[in-house]
């Protein structure tokens, strides 16, 4: 039947099919049920047809068979709707140049770069997790980024070319949207030579690396630290950048971000750590330490493993292997990934390369332990 557009790429991963709309730029993991649904409706010429095949399929009536015909028409109703942009204006400079009262200069990757903040807060929001890259030794900088506030936005400038606006309330949208400038910047590429920049947290042996992901609470910020205090180089910390034509993940130096009911557990690790300082944002309300990691050997590396991380007080520690649809519908929604149909296709072939797996502990050198066998030291 006609009327929705079909998915633009079909891949079979872990024996799910995921699928990508480019419409809305949605990624869906179907079981081989739904996968029937939607091949028969777009291979069938009328309602009836569909209809038919429904009921037999799956032994249903008339009615629950025309009932199952509307939720697929709702589900392909969602998956062809367009991109929603952010409707926020294209401005100029500000006719009055904003008094930018505190500039800070860092150094990462053989290059250095500075920000200049219109206020407190916009330097509350991106120079903590930064502020072990600050240095006082340099002579010009290779790029800046210029912050400040106009009519309740917070206006993104690099190298005095405006790039973006966003709500004042939405600041975790500047933040992800400085990394990706900063990324950009450090490698020398622009925003659709990623696949995606990832809602995980990247550690590696310097030969290949693990992306770790987990819902809020998980421990997934905690056992990264505890990770680049065994060894491990971090490569990036909740944001992770994946290459379109190599598969690797690159480095992002910003610190990792760990909250309050961690610090008692990284004593043991960081025996500095009550010295370093607190920050307080306002989606949190708690204490939030930013802990910096040394800066890896290789700031590429290919990854072909992704752990969903599950702390659970007084659980026994186990590493086992999951499907793709558990680990998937955690890390994509959060995820930047890119609207390009050869970025589309390349992440769907990336994801035939990785194995997943679900690490539940409590117990910390125990999963350090078992984090070993996928990627030993």
């Amino acid at each position: 039947m006609k009327g929705f557009l079909k998915p633009r790429y079909t891949q079979s991963v872990n024996d799910l099919m995921v699928l990508w709309f480019e419409p809305s730029n949605q990624y869906t993991i179907v079981d081989n049920g739904l996968f029937f649904c939607l091949q028969t409706y777009f291979d069938t010429d009328t309602e009836k047809q569909c209809v038919s095949l429904y009921k037999k399929q799956f032994q249903l009536s008339s009615v629950q068979a025309e009932q199952l015909l509307n939720d697929v028409e709702k589900f392909l109703t969602d998956r062809n709707s367009n991109i929603i942009e952010e409707s926020i204006a294209q401005l100029d400079h500000p006719i009055e140049k904003p008094n930018y009262v505190l500039t800070k200069y860092y150094s990462s990757s053989k290059k250095i770069f500075c920000i200049n903040y219109e206020s407190e807060d916009l330097l509350t929001y991106i120079h903590p997790q930064l502020a072990h890259l600050e240095t006082t030794k340099y002579s010009k900088t290779d790029f800046y980024f210029n912050l400040s506030i106009k009519n309740n936005l917070h206006l993104l400038y690099k190298n005095d070319v405006f790039v973006r606006a966003f709500p004042t309330n939405h600041y975790h949208k500047l933040q992800g949207r400085i990394y990706m400038e900063l990324i950009n910047a450090l490698h020398n590429k622009v925003n659709h030579d990623w696949i995606g920049v990832f809602h995980a947290s990247t550690v590696s042996n310097n030969r290949d690396s693990v992306m770790l992901i987990g819902q809020s609470g998980s421990g997934k910020s905690t056992f990264t630290t505890l990770l680049t205090c065994s060894g491990y180089s971090l490569i990036a910390d909740d944001n992770t950048p994946l290459l379109n034509t190599d598969f690797n993940v690159y480095h992002l130096p910003n610190a990792i971000s760990t909250k309050e009911g961690a610090f008692n557990t990284l004593r043991a690790y960081i025996p500095n750590i009550d010295e370093l300082e607190n920050n307080h944002l306002r989606a949190y309300k708690g204490a939030i330490k930013y802990i910096p990691a040394l800066t890896p050997d290789k700031l590429q590396v290919p990854c072909k493993t992704l752990v969903l991380i599950n702390y659970q007080k007084d659980a026994a520690t186990e590493l086992k292997r999951i499907n793709a649809k558990k680990a998937l519908e955690i890390l994509i929604p959060d995820s930047w990934i890119s609207p390009k149909p050869e970025n589309a296709k390349a992440f769907l072939e990336w994801l035939t390369t990785l194995s997943f797996y679900k690490l539940t502990y409590s117990n910390n050198e125990d999963a350090i332990l078992k984090f070993r066998s996928i990627l030993p030291i």
